[in-house]
């Protein structure tokens, strides 16, 4: 029964965009997930997407992409993939699934549309870095 299910809440994960400058000096941001337990992430499964109207999850749509990460170690981090100035218009969603502790957690991350921008960095934890958190 749903009563259950025990629903264990998700801390000290988070997801990140931070603005990376490559070999040729260009600038690009790439989101990041960030495991600031101190323990590892296993089995972690990201699901990423894009939509204009958050009600219906509708409206402008981008593809829907899914990563995988076996280990993500304590205080550690990982390159999920880069994210274009052209969907910083759109609720940009991650959804990400794990296991911790032998007990399974997953938490739903959205950029609204434009906080995707400089001007609302701030520091990144385990990174040591300037960027945009969702916590």
């Amino acid at each position: 029964m749903k009563k259950d299910i025990i629903i264990r809440e998700v801390k000290n994960v988070y997801v990140a965009a931070i603005h990376h400058e490559d070999e040729q000096g260009n600038k690009n941001w790439w989101v990041h997930i960030i495991n600031d337990t101190e323990g590892p992430l296993e089995n972690v499964m990201i699901q990423s997407r894009g939509y204009s109207n958050l009600e219906t999850k509708g409206g402008k749509l981008t593809a829907t992409l899914r990563k995988g990460i076996k280990v993500l170690p304590a205080k550690s981090a990982a390159k999920l993939e880069p994210i274009m100035p052209e969907v910083f218009d759109l609720f940009n969603e991650y959804w990400i699934s794990f296991f911790e502790n032998g007990h399974m957690k997953d938490r739903k991350y959205i950029f609204g549309p434009h906080t995707i921008d400089a001007n609302f960095i701030d520091p990144i934890p385990v990174l040591q870095v300037q960027g945009i958190l969702v916590r």
